[in-house]
C-alpha cells in the first residue's frame, strides 16, 4: 500500500511543487532514528517520508482519526494518534517510543501544530526524551517553502518550491544520557540543538522564499529572441501565399493571430500587473499559439495539416506541463527549442510535404530533450513519446525516408540548444546556486 501511494504521490508533487532534497545521506537506512521538523503545512509528513526508502510513523492529530475515510489511510501510513493538549500525550509517547525500540524511524513535529513563517517556536520536549530513552539519533529536518504552498489558512494547495534539508544526525553521548535522563535543563538543552539546526537553514530558505516572491512580482521580460518567431514565420508566410496568388483568401488566417499575440506580449510587458500567473502565461504563450495558429497556418502554406493533429498537441502539452515545474531554465530552453522546430518543420514541408512530417519533428524533440536533460521520468515518458510516433507511422502507412530529414531537425535543434543556449542559461543558473550556497552558511 505505502509503495503504491509512493508511486502514486512522486510525480503528483513533483508537478505541483518544485521540490528540492538536501541531507538523505543523514537519514541511516535502517535503525531507530527520530526526524524532528518544523511543522508549517499540511503537506509535511509526506514531504518528509516521500524521498526515503524506508517507512516513516508519524505522531498524528487524533482529530484525524475520528474522520472515517482518513482514518483508515493513515493507519495504513504508519500514523499513530496524539492528543495535542498539554499533559495528554503520555499514550502517543509510549507508541513512539516502540516505534523506537523496534528498530524503525519515526516522524515527530516537536511545536505540537503548525507553525508560522517565522522561526519554530516553543519545542515540546517529547524529542529529548524519546531519544535519551532509546538512543535513538534526531535527524532535524528543515521545510522551507511548505507555508506558501498550503497555509493553514488555505483550503487546497498552490504550486511553490519546497526545499526540504536532512540535517546531520544528532547523537547523544551515552553517559550524559543515562546521568541526566531526569534532567529537565538537559531535555531543554537537547530540543535547543534541534531548534538550532532546523532553525539555521530556516532562515535562508525563508529568503529564498522571499525572492522567488520578489520576482514573480518583478517587471515582465522583454521580448525575448524565440518570441519573434510568430512574426517571421507571419511574413513567410505571406510570401509564399503570395507566390500563389492565395494572400488574399488567407491574410486574415496569417495575421490575425499575429496581432492578438504581440498585442498580448505588449499588455504583458506595459499594463497586467506582474504576479505568478502573468508569468505562467507568459511562459506558455508560444505554445498555445502554435497550437491555435496550426491549421491556419498550414491552409495558407498549402502544405499537410495532419490528420493527428490531436496527438500532435497532446504530446506538446503535455511535455510543455512537465518542463514546466522542472526548472526555470530548462522550461526555457525547451519552449525556445520547441518554436525553433515546429516553424522550421512548417518551411520543410513546403520543400518536402509529408502528413506526419511535422508530427515527427515535434515527437523526436521532446524525447531526445527528455534524455538530454533527465527530465521528470523521462525513462518512461522518451520511450511512450517514441512509441506513440512509431504507431502514428504505421497507423497512417506513411513510413518513408523523409521522416529521417524530419527527425534530424529535432537532433540538430537539441545540439542548437545545447552549444548556443546553454552557456547563457547556466551561468545564470550557476549564479543563483552560489548565491543559495551563500545564504546557506
Amino acid at each position: 500500500m505505502l509503495a503504491f501511494l509512493r508511486f502514486i504521490l512522486r510525480p503528483i508533487f513533483r508537478l505541483l511543487f518544485t521540490v528540492e532534497y538536501h541531507g538523505l545521506e543523514n537519514v541511516p537506512e535502517s535503525g531507530p532514528v527520530i526526524l524532528a521538523g518544523n511543522h508549517p503545512s499540511y503537506l509535511d509528513p509526506i514531504l518528509v517520508a516521500l524521498p526515503l526508502e524506508r517507512v516513516v510513523k508519524f505522531m498524528a492529530w487524533d482529530a484525524l482519526f475520528k474522520v472515517s475515510f482518513l482514518r483508515g489511510l493513515i493507519r495504513k501510513l504508519g500514523a499513530f494518534p496524539v492528543d495535542i493538549r498539554r499533559g495528554k500525550g503520555e499514550a502517543a509517547y509510549r507508541e513512539a517510543r516502540k516505534v523506537l525500540e523496534a528498530g524503525d524511524a519515526l516522524g515527530i513535529f516537536p511545536e505540537g501544530q503548525r507553525s508560522e513563517r517565522g522561526p519554530m517556536g516553543e519545542l515540546r520536549t517529547g524529542v529529548a526524551r524519546l531519544a535519551i530513552a532509546t538512543g535513538a539519533p534526531i535527524v532535524p529536518v528543515t521545510l522551507g517553502g511548505a507555508f506558501r504552498a498550503w497555509p493553514r489558512y488555505r483550503l487546497l494547495p498552490k504550486p511553490a518550491k519546497i526545499i526540504v534539508r536532512f540535517h546531520e544526525a544528532i547523537r547523544l553521548d551515552e553517559t550524559e544520557r543515562a546521568a541526566r535522563s531526569d534532567d529537565r535543563a538537559y531535555h531543554q538543552d537537547v530540543m535547543q540543538l534541534v531548534a538550532k539546526s532546523i532553525n539555521r537553514s530556516l532562515a535562508p530558505a525563508m529568503r529564498g522564499t522571499a525572492h522567488w516572491e520578489r520576482w514573480y512580482h518583478q517587471p515582465p521580460s522583454h521580448l525575448r529572441t524565440y518570441e519573434y518567431g510568430p512574426l517571421i514565420q507571419a511574413a513567410f508566410t505571406s510570401v509564399v501565399a503570395g507566390s500563389r496568388r492565395e494572400f488574399g483568401g488567407n491574410w486574415v488566417g496569417i495575421w490575425l493571430p499575429v496581432v492578438v499575440y504581440y498585442v498580448y506580449l505588449i499588455a504583458d510587458i506595459a499594463v497586467i500587473k506582474p504576479s505568478r500567473s502573468a508569468k505562467w502565461l507568459r511562459n506558455s504563450a508560444p505554445v498555445w499559439m502554435m497550437i491555435g495558429w496550426h491549421h491556419l497556418l498550414t491552409r495558407a502554406l498549402a502544405v499537410p495539416a495532419g490528420e493527428l493533429n490531436i496527438v500532435l498537441a497532446g504530446a506538446t502539452l503535455v511535455g510543455f506541463f512537465a518542463f514546466f515545474w522542472e526548472d526555470y531554465y530548462t522550461l526555457q530552453k525547451f519552449v525556445r527549442g520547441l518554436v525553433v522546430v515546429y516553424y522550421t518543420s512548417l518551411a520543410l514541408l513546403i520543400i518536402w510535404p509529408h502528413q506526419i512530417g511535422q508530427l515527427v519533428s515535434v515527437f523526436v524533440f521532446i524525447a531526445v530533450f527528455n534524455v538530454r536533460y533527465r527530465t521528470i521520468y523521462y525513462r518512461v515518458s522518451a520511450p511512450m513519446i517514441l512509441a506513440s510516433m512509431i504507431l502514428a507511422i504505421a497507423a497512417t502507412g506513411s513510413a518513408s525516408r523523409l521522416l529521417v530529414i524530419y527527425a534530424a531537425l529535432s537532433v540538430v535543434a537539441v545540439v542548437y540548444l545545447q552549444t548556443f543556449i546553454t552557456a547563457a542559461y547556466d551561468i545564470r543558473k550557476a549564479g543563483e546556486v552560489r548565491q543559495e550556497a551563500t545564504n546557506n552558511q
